[in-house]
């Protein structure tokens, strides 16, 4: 997520709060228009030149670029998964942090005779510093397995492993004062595969979604909890706090000249005014200032004695649980600067880009083809100019699978007959 001083290249920022009405009377005439400086101004797999342009960017080079790494076995429902995470275009600096365990070991704990296979997958994208998210990076999983309800009832468990995890952060790192005190904080999207269900926890503004039927269905899996989330505006007002749009390229702002917002119905008018121009601002809540609702940590966002107020931010995640099914091909785990410029259509799109275009080259696997995914991906979300740090998981299913081994074997058929027609053809010369 965004933090409050932004060092990215400064934009056009032109919207304005007042007169919303005339703004959206203008809107309806005047759609919002690419940039003709976009690199990419869509994303269609069927399309030829799409794809020749979207598979160049695999071999474009970005400084202290990695390539994503990727799984080299199958467990249970999943086929396949890769993962990377980038500082960006305009940060030295990556709060992000990401764990994965394909197969999770029992804990010594447990009584269990039998451990089932349970894949975890998460996404801690940092703000204010990365103590806090590389802090949930290494003791989540430890606090999640150990938890007495896991693996029974794994919502209940990841709920209360939220819970804990920060109220053992905050033992940590809160001092006397808030100087003395760790202040930074961190979203978190958790994926966890067991007996054919997948359970997603989302806390702040990271998104999963749901790529079905060859790309033709995309579904978003999690809810962003940003200030302009309806639910999450009216807690925040409830408990005393407000929201405002700030202009992050504006550091040093006049706090007495903020703008906020009074209701939900003034709100609903500005987010639609947002989603329609090319302004650069973004929804926050005072006083802590953050561009999310629900986090781990935040300290001076928390604890009243540092001037925060407590039920405004906090760490209680939505739980989602879905069936896997054999028409389900991916999901896509990306923090929100993934997000900030690429739809979800146009980020499944990118990563059907690989799959439909690679999927049946010879040597190629499901394995390694998830690898050029994640790498599109992101490097799409980089040409769009985002100037967040960039966190993205695939997790292959069933139904991509079954389209790579599909489009592999159609080229098979395809050769052999060909090799036959030439045969004949040869054949026919001879007499």
């Amino acid at each position: 997520m965004e933090p409050i001083k932004s060092n990215k290249k400064k934009r056009n920022s032109t919207l304005q709060i007042s007169n919303t009405t005339k703004q959206l009377e203008k809107i309806s005439i005047d759609k919002r228009k690419s940039s003709a400086n976009d690199a990419v101004v869509s994303i269609d797999p069927n399309s030829l030149k799409s794809s020749i342009l979207s598979l160049n960017l695999l071999s474009k080079k970005y400084d202290n670029y990695e390539l994503p790494k990727f799984s080299n076995k199958q467990v249970g429902p999943l086929k396949s998964f890769s993962y990377n995470s980038y500082q960006g275009l305009y940060k030295d600096y990556n709060e992000d942090k990401i764990m994965i365990c394909a197969t999770i070991k029992k804990p010594s704990s447990s009584k269990m005779k039998t451990w089932p296979k349970i894949s975890y997958f998460a996404i801690f994208d940092g703000h204010g510093g990365e103590e806090c998210s590389e802090f949930l990076k290494n003791n989540f999983l430890n606090y999640l397995v150990e938890n007495k309800n896991f693996p029974f009832d794994i919502k209940l468990s990841m709920i209360e492993t939220f819970q804990k995890i920060e109220e053992d952060f905050f033992k940590l790192k809160c001092k006397d004062t808030l100087e003395e005190s760790e202040k930074s904080g961190s979203c978190a999207l958790i994926s966890i595969i067991f007996d054919n269900k997948i359970y997603i926890a989302n806390l702040g503004d990271s998104r999963a979604i749901l790529s079905m039927n060859g790309g033709t269905k995309v579904k978003q899996l999690t809810v962003d909890h940003k200030p302009e989330n309806v639910k999450e505006f009216e807690r925040a007002t409830k408990n005393g706090s407000q929201i405002y749009l700030d202009d992050s390229d504006e550091p040093d702002r006049d706090e007495t000249k903020l703008h906020f917002i009074k209701d939900k119905a003034e709100l609903e008018k500005i987010v639609v005014i947002k989603q329609n121009s090319t302004e650069d601002k973004i929804f926050r809540v005072y006083p802590s200032d953050l561009a999310v609702m629900r986090t781990i940590g935040d300290i001076r966002a928390k604890k009243k004695e540092f001037g925060g107020i407590p039920g405004t931010i906090i760490n209680t995640p939505d739980v989602f649980i879905f069936d896997i099914n054999s028409t389900d091909d991916f999901i896509i785990m990306g923090c929100d600067g993934i997000f900030d410029d690429l739809n979800n259509q146009e980020v499944v799109n990118a990563a059907w880009m690989v799959f439909k275009n690679r999927g049946n080259e010879k040597n190629f696997d499901l394995h390694e083809l998830s690898q050029e995914a994640c790498d599109l991906v992101i490097k799409f979300a980089l040409e769009k100019d985002t100037t967040d740090n960039l966190s993205c998981i695939i997790i292959g299913l069933e139904g991509v699978e079954k389209f790579v081994k599909t489009s592999q074997l159609k080229k098979k058929v395809n050769s052999n007959v060909n090799n036959f027609k030439k045969g004949i053809q040869k054949s026919k010369s001879i007499y």
